[in-house]
């Protein structure tokens, strides 16, 4: 295990290395926040002004990042005997490792971290993720880190290996510092004092597959450098001891683009492009302000010389006169600002928005005819884009190696302890019961993306297209589709709201024909008022029908031919009840059939009695 000075000088050394790449990368961070100075002339009287060109930086990774995290990949944990239903090595346990994962990853908020991830491998072409034992819950979670603080062990771009050690720099309060680490506080010969609880530290993490290690750097004093800027100059201090790495892996992944080179953001070679915009606009702003109050000079006599009544000059829009003294003539220069600047800044943006395929209308702009097929792809987005699939492609190469540190976790940490978790995330909502020793029996996993490249409008068009055409069937449909989170349940809800969707149309025909009595209508309809569905209101009125049928009809009551309960009621109004009503010949009593139906067998009796 490497002692703490060894560490120390490990990251002094990652840091001279990739100093040169995270400072670039935080020149992209300062353009995203608009967090930077406008390089203007140095003129005492001139203005300070802001940004004055459109965010570009920012809808440039915001536009890649949020198509990218539209759609959620599918995580796959393959059974270790699949012809087993249930039981050690069955599918089961592999649908509930994959259960255990989206548990974690509901309780990590992975939803929004995952957008977050996408907007580092969008703006620096790396990203920096870590699964760490939170001790308060019992539960690995899953933490983005702060890319221009992560030093990660040297690789060549060729090598796409998870790396030996990685070390983080965060940031805490004093008073965080102090309640955790008895040792850095003043009384205890410790840089933190007890008035200084407010002040931000910088703070090392460090991982590697046999220990985790915490170390003091220094104070933030708001200094406005970069910590690889001051780092050599602070008091390292170690706050914890090695504690062992139970997982037994080093519990983060660093991914980063397929470049042909050095790793480098497409969109920070573009900054001087940025810079340039938001200096030519600011030039001519200044430009036309000069057009629209010009300079004025005055002439003097030829023996002597302009003099100011009063000694300041006053400004034409306060509405006030000047007065001179000894002037000849008053004169003033005039200038009209070149437009070529601004077509320059117009070409400028238009380069940008072609080097990093920032589509206009994502934000709310179009411009153009629709004539053509680039024009419509780009309104619609129909075309899959490649930057986007190499996002995804990044993501189904790095998270099965985080999905592991998920499972070494559980099983390092805590392997005995029985979980009942509830999962949040999409395609796997509702509770898990598991035991890491029992239900981990292997870490692999595959993670996949159904159309790499495609976002979640893209994908639905696509699979939409596929299924018209009857490349797919609906099944796949429902498994390749982002928004369906359980294709099984989905695809039997679909049948169902079919067959009562017929149903009802049913009713309605054999209602409108008069096959069907209004007074059975009516009584269905009053069941599902009370809570059932079109299903058990038809179940429970033929059941009630069956129930009338089988019942003998009480004695008629003094004055009436018959019992009320036998009379057809409102059904008589029906084609048959109504043949039934109509007088019989006399000639042929012999060929009268006696319908199926008892109630129109009861009306028959009456009428033949009467």
């Amino acid at each position: 295990m490497r002692t703490f000075d060894e560490i120390v000088q490990i990251i002094l050394d990652m840091q001279r290395l990739q100093g040169p790449t995270i400072l670039r990368m935080k020149d992209v961070l300062d353009r995203y926040d608009g967090d930077w100075v406008l390089p203007m002339p140095s003129m005492d009287n001139e203005p300070s002004l802001p940004p004055l060109t459109p965010m570009l930086v920012g809808e440039a990774v915001d536009q890649m990042a949020m198509r990218a995290a539209s759609v959620r990949p599918t995580v796959t944990c393959a059974a270790i005997d699949p012809s087993k239903d249930t039981g050690r090595r069955s599918r089961a346990y592999a649908q509930k490792r994959r259960r255990i994962l989206a548990a974690t990853y509901s309780q990590s908020k992975w939803g929004l971290g995952r957008r977050r991830f996408y907007r580092q491998l969008s703006a620096y072409y790396t990203g920096s993720l870590v699964v760490i034992p939170n001790f308060d819950l019992g539960l690995p979670m899953i933490e983005v880190r702060d890319p221009l603080g992560t030093y990660v062990e040297p690789l060549a771009n060729e090598q796409l290996r998870v790396p030996e050690y990685v070390a983080f720099m965060t940031r805490h309060s004093g008073e965080y510092l102090r309640a955790r680490f008895p040792r850095v506080r003043s009384e205890n010969g410790g840089p933190i004092a007890g008035t200084e609880t407010a002040e931000l530290w910088d703070v090392v993490e460090w991982y590697d597959t046999e220990q985790t290690l915490w170390g003091l750097v220094g104070p933030v004093r708001n200094t406005g450098l970069h910590i690889n800027q001051r780092m050599m100059n602070t008091p390292w201090m170690q706050l914890s001891p090695a504690y062992p790495n139970k997982a037994g892996v080093v519990p983060a992944v660093v991914p980063h683009n397929v470049s042909l080179g050095k790793i480098a953001s497409r969109i920070g070679s573009l900054l001087g492009n940025v810079d340039l915009q938001a200096k030519l606009t600011a030039l001519d702003i200044l430009a036309q302000e000069k057009a629209i109050f010009p300079d004025t000079f005055a002439i003097g006599r030829q023996n002597g010389m302009p003099q100011i009544v009063g000694g300041v000059w006053k400004d034409g829009r306060e509405g006030e006169v000047n007065m001179l003294m000894d002037v000849e003539q008053i004169g003033q220069l005039r200038s009209t600002p070149d437009v070529r600047t601004t077509q320059l800044v117009d070409r400028l943006e238009r380069n940008f928005r072609t080097s990093t395929g920032l589509v206009p209308q994502f934000g709310g702009e179009t411009y153009g005819a629709l004539r053509t097929g680039r024009g419509i792809d780009a309104l619609a987005g129909m075309a899959v884009d490649p930057r986007v699939q190499e996002l995804h492609e990044i993501d189904e190469a790095y998270m099965p190696h985080l999905n592991e540190a998920i499972f070494a976790t559980y099983q390092g940490y805590w392997p005995d302890k029985k979980y009942t978790l509830f999962s949040g995330w999409p395609g796997d909502l509702g509770e898990v019961i598991f035991t890491p020793s029992e239900h981990i029996e292997t870490r692999n996993n595959t993670v996949s993306y159904s159309i790499a490249g495609a976002d979640v409008i893209q994908q639905t068009q696509i699979l939409g297209s596929l299924l018209g055409t009857g490349s797919i069937s609906r099944k796949t449909f429902r498994a390749k589709h982002p928004w369906i989170d359980d294709p099984d349940a989905e695809g039997a809800a679909v049948e169902e709201e079919q067959i009562e969707d017929a149903l009802k149309q049913s009713i309605l025909q054999k209602l409108s024909s008069g096959q069907l009595p209004v007074v059975l209508a009516a009584r269905i309809r009053g069941y599902i008022v009370k809570g059932m569905d079109i299903f058990a209101a038809v179940e429970q009125a033929d059941k009630d029908v069956r129930e009338m049928q089988a019942t003998p009809a009480p004695p008629a009551p003094e004055g009436m031919t018959a019992s009320p309960e036998a009379m057809p009621g409102l059904a008589a109004q029906s084609p048959e009840m109504m043949a039934a009503q109509s007088p019989m010949p006399q000639e042929q009593p012999q060929q009268v059939q006696v319908p199926g139906d008892v109630a129109r067998m009861r009306q028959l009796m009456q009428v033949m009695g009467g």
